[in-house]
Order: C-alpha cells, then structure tokens, then sequence
C-alpha cells in the first residue's frame, strides 16, 4: 500500500463520458477509468462541452485549445497535465497552466521535455461555479509531429519556490506541511512537523519519475535536508505503482543523520534493492526524532549525467 493511499481520488470512466469520435493516434481521449488530482470536484464534469478539445503541432510546440462559446472573464480556465502515461492515477505529477483566451478558443502550450513521454491532460473551466471539467485526454508529442522537445529537460525537480503542490502528508493527525522562509538555497523550503508523542512523520511526492531513469539515464536524487536547533534521522523510499494492488516498496539502504546545518543527501537508485527504477511513481522521506520538532527540505533534484550545483 502506497504511503498516499489515504487521499481520496474520484473515479470516473471517460470512455461512459464521451462518445466515440475518430481521432488521430497521437491525440485521443483516455478510454479507461481515471482518477483526478485530490482537491477536483469530479461531479461536475461536463463532457459534452469539450468535443473540440485538441492539441495542435505548430512551430516545434504542442498548444492545447479548446474552441467555447464561453465569454472572456477574469475567472480562470486552467490546463492540468501530466508527463507519463496513462495510469498511476493515484500516484502522478500533475501541473498547471493557465489558459489565455485568442478569440472564440482558449490555449495554453504543453512543455515537452521528452518527446517518448505522453502528456495526460484536461481542462478545469474557471468561468463556471463550481469549475467545469472536461474528460482526459492524451498526447504522444513523437507522433503528434515533433521531433525534438519544446523546451531543455532540467534535472531540478523542487525548490518550493512555487508553494508546496506535489508533497502529501502521510502521517495521519501530524500538523499540515507548511513553507519556511529558511532555505538551503532561495527563498522557501518545506517544513515537516514532528509532534510530541509521535516517532516519526512522513512526506512522500510524486515528482520523480520512472521515465527520469529509463529515458533520461537518471542515476538517483539529490535532496538538502535540516533538522533547525536539534537532530534527527531521515530514511527514504521509492514506490512503484503507488495505490494500487501491484504496488512495490523499497527502502534504501541510505540512512541520513540529521541537524542545525543543511546536509546533502545523495540517493543513487541502486541503493533501493531489487527496486523497478523504471516503474518508479512516488518517493517519500520518513523523518524520526524526539517531539515536537521540525524538519526541512528543499532542492529535489536528479543526479545523472548534468552538473547540478553542490557537485
């Protein structure tokens, strides 16, 4: 069982929700069942208004448009996606990015990094209340034309620069996760609470990537960590096919003791035994000590063939 098995996910099958339609290959709607992000009200999906959803391959960029009769406002429409294919429903790393409106159709670019990766997408329709959603879909960025990525993969995964999006909670009744203007490098960090009572707290994300190892030749993880005015230990898992029945588990053989000062921790993937790196969809960070006490993270990234700063 996944660490993040406790978040509640609606389940919903786009293939009852839209018609059959013929669609090229390399854009079509998910036919299986799907779990949308924690925190989407599911029921008020609304399929019959999205039928000219599409991606569009223009100058080397996959732009997302959808054409509505709905008028321009201040409210937003947003574009969830997620690189990876389709499944890991509990378990993937969804973005957002919102949709500019150019006449009768919204649209927003898709960022490709990797052209053999599918993007899941759908679009969250601010001008309505509640938000309208519309069903998935998915995108092949190879054979929707391109030929090389829209933009460089960068091996930084978070910084928390940008909130804390992608980083649960696991241990149940432990304070809410909270940013910390103590940062081992720019402005916010991640802070995990230990309470009085409890021997450990637990995060997990599922920022890194099966995909990160078989396309990228990513070789593991880096990750800065602190324990301000006291100490404390930190241990590390991977997970594959989180939430599910074929869910797999391993720790790493890595254990960090922790301090008042930033350490880095260096994670290779062979240090999680017997591990399907490939199939990899969540990390988590167990953090242990004596309560109440908190704990810091910042700078995720990858470790593999770039120079990443602390090298």
């Amino acid at each position: 069982m996944s660490p993040c098995s406790g978040i509640t996910f609606a389940l919903l099958s786009s293939a009852l929700v839209v018609g059959a339609q013929t669609k090229p290959a390399a854009d079509a709607w998910i036919a299986d069942p799907v779990l949308y992000p924690a925190g989407i009200v599911t029921n008020a999906l609304r399929p019959d208004g999205f039928t000219a959803l599409a991606v569009e391959h223009l100058a080397e960029q996959l732009k997302v448009r959808w054409l509505s009769p709905a008028p321009a406002t201040p409210d937003p429409v947003v574009l969830y996606y997620s690189a990876d294919a389709p499944g890991h429903w509990p378990a993937r790393d969804w973005r957002t990015v919102p949709m500019a409106r150019r006449g009768k159709t919204w649209e927003a670019t898709l960022p490709v990094t990797e052209v053999d990766v599918p993007l899941v997408y759908f679009v969250s329709d601010g001008t309505k209340a509640p938000a309208i959603l519309s069903p998935m879909r998915v995108v092949s960025p190879r054979q929707a034309g391109m030929e090389q990525p829209s933009r460089v993969f960068w091996p930084f995964l978070d910084g928390f620069e940008e909130g804390l999006d992608g980083w649960l909670l696991v241990t149940p009744d432990a304070p809410a996760l909270k940013s910390s203007p103590q940062a081992h490098d720019g402005n916010a960090s991640l802070a995990v609470s230990l309470p009085a009572g409890k021997p450990s707290v637990e995060v997990c994300t599922p920022r890194v990537r099966g995909w990160h190892y078989s396309l990228q030749l990513a070789t593991g993880m880096r990750v800065w960590l602190r324990a301000p005015g006291g100490a404390g230990e930190a241990r590390f898992t991977l997970h594959a096919q989180a939430g599910t029945a074929h869910a797999v588990t391993v720790a790493s053989t890595i254990t960090a003791t922790l301090n008042d000062k930033w350490q880095r921790v260096d994670l290779a993937f062979s240090s999680f035994p017997n591990f399907p790196v490939a199939s990899a969809d969540t990390f988590s960070i167990e953090f242990r000590g004596d309560g109440p006490r908190e704990f810091l993270v910042d700078d995720l990234q990858l470790l593999g063939r770039w120079k990443v700063p602390g090298n």
